[in-house]
């Protein structure tokens, strides 16, 4: 009777238990649900900033020394010179603004008052740039001038409104995949704008047409055309910054009493905040790999307009698919880094992007250079296509994960030091895009005029041939050069999980690593 009663007893409490864990189970999958909702909705809405950025510099990268050099008449050297300055006073403002940031305390938190404020003024300079007025056509020095100011003031509100918007990113989703994943999206959506913007621009901004007398009149010499361009960018440009700042309303918080470790209300200098990130030794390590992977992609972007028109003589149409065709692609590396960094870690998947834009690169060298495959017709366009194409899927993978490496080194900061230094890891890594940028663009107008190549003259077929050798070749090094630096980062996943589990406010020796 007792052994009956005994197991009487465990199948009502087998039974009792099994009914509570299908009680329980909708709850976790409700809480499950509500948490991967609230992920895919703060990338929904964080993303549009993404657009604002892509439009207004790959409008620049894509348009301004075409501007500057066919439709105002400027040296090539001064050209790059106007834009590479403008873009080294960004490398220097920008930990100023990280700085800023971090310390700022209103009713609508830290960084939304800055990208809102940063990114429409961002998107009304940009109009500006494309607006030279008659007097300051009159000689090459005024025109240069004028486009340094006009530059000046774009890219300050740039980094206004740039650094905290990647700040926020940092935020959002904090853990080590979730990073991959915000900025995967985060390429997709640049590349998204990139092609509904810079890329199609070509077919419906810069078509060629025939005036009355029959000459015919080449789309990217009327600076009327860039001007359309510009307003256009603009637009669309604020409409995504106010979709950021709506979309995220419930992220914004009053930080101005705030209770939080990692939010004080005083922390270090400037000057102490930029020595502490410079001495993070992962920080360096990726600001190395961010500069060679940027110069790597500036130098062939600088020159990708001039080899449409001159190098491939593709029509306006071809145009577009060759530009498009290189967003598509690094769309998809943007999608496929998330996954990639999942299978290989962060560093692996890199070097495989890196690898691949390399391999791109010197297909284009071998398949045109030599004249085997000729540049005209469709085969030269599908093969012109693929080879870019590949260049770029492989951009597409290392670009994002290079950003979550920095916000996992921004993480490991945060635990080590107590407060938050998100801002200041932003804009330090930006800084190093922006060092990248400033010395691709003007190493790329110098080497225009080294190899003798003038777009406001025809250049000569000689000329032609080493403008595709220059931009084949300066990428596809470059990457080759990035693989030793990223196969010898030192942080993994393992590595990673093993620092936060460390004491805070102590750094991990050699000795306790165990991975």
């Amino acid at each position: 009777m007792k052994i009956a009663n005994s197991l009487s007893a465990l199948g009502k409490a087998s039974l009792h238990r099994r009914r509570s864990a299908k009680a329980a189970a909708p709850a976790r999958i409700s809480s499950s649900a509500v948490g991967r909702f609230d992920e895919v909705w703060k990338l929904l809405f964080y993303c549009p900033g993404e657009g604002a950025n892509s439009l207004v510099t790959n409008g620049l990268f894509g348009f301004a020394m075409l501007f500057y050099t066919d439709a105002l008449g400027l040296p090539a050297t001064l050209a790059a010179t106007a834009l590479s300055m403008s873009v080294f006073w960004e490398a220097v403002s920008e930990p100023v603004m990280g700085y800023i940031s971090d310390r700022t305390r209103t009713r609508w938190g830290a960084r939304f008052p800055w990208i809102l404020g940063g990114g429409l003024a961002m998107s009304l300079l940009f109009v500006a740039v494309w607006i030279v007025p008659s007097p300051f056509r009159s000689n090459p020095l005024t025109t240069f001038a004028y486009l340094v100011g006009a530059n000046l003031l774009l890219r300050t509100a740039l980094t206004v409104f740039f650094v905290p918007y990647m700040a926020v990113g940092f935020e959002l989703v904090p853990s080590y995949n979730g990073r991959s994943r915000l900025q995967a999206v985060r390429q997709v959506a640049n590349m998204a704008a990139n092609f509904c913007g810079p890329a199609l621009a070509w077919a419906v901004f810069f078509h060629d047409s025939v005036d009355r007398a029959g000459h015919t009149l080449v789309g990217t010499r009327q600076a009327a055309n860039y001007l359309h361009m510009g307003i256009a960018f603009g637009v669309c440009s604020a409409i995504f910054v106010l979709l950021v700042v709506l979309g995220n309303r419930r992220q914004i918080k009053d930080n101005r009493v705030s209770t939080l470790r990692h939010q004080p209300k005083a922390g270090p200098g400037l000057a102490l905040e930029f020595k502490l990130i410079l001495g993070d030794s992962h920080a360096l390590h990726i600001f190395l790999l961010t500069f060679l992977a940027c110069a790597a992609m500036v130098i062939v972007s600088s020159m990708q307009g001039y080899l449409y028109v001159y190098f491939m003589g593709f029509a306006p149409n071809a145009r577009v698919v060759a530009h498009g065709g290189t967003m598509v692609a690094m769309a998809l590396g943007g999608a496929a880094s998330a996954v990639l960094s999942g299978r290989l870690d962060k560093k692996g998947a890199a070097a495989l992007g890196a690898l691949m834009g390399s391999c791109g690169a010197a297909g284009l060298g071998l398949a045109f250079l030599p004249g085997w495959i000729a540049r005209s017709g469709m085969v030269g366009l599908s093969v012109f296509v693929g080879f870019e194409g590949l260049f770029w899927l492989g951009s597409g993978i290392v670009l994002p994960i290079l950003t979550a490496m920095i916000g996992d080194a921004s993480d490991l900061a945060r635990h080590r030091c107590g407060h938050s230094l998100d801002g200041g890891y932003a804009s330090t890594f930006a800084v190093a895009m922006r060092l990248a940028i400033s010395f691709s663009i003007m190493a790329s107008g110098w080497l225009l005029g080294l190899i003798g190549f003038d777009p406001s003259h025809a250049p000569s077929a000689a000329a032609v041939w080493r403008l595709g050798a220059t931009a084949f070749g300066g990428g596809g090094l470059l990457y080759l050069v990035f693989l030793w630096p990223v196969l010898s980062y030192p942080l993994n996943r393992r590595r990673y999980e093993q620092e936060l589990a460390y004491p805070s406010g102590q750094t991990m020796t050699r000795a306790d690593d165990h991975s």
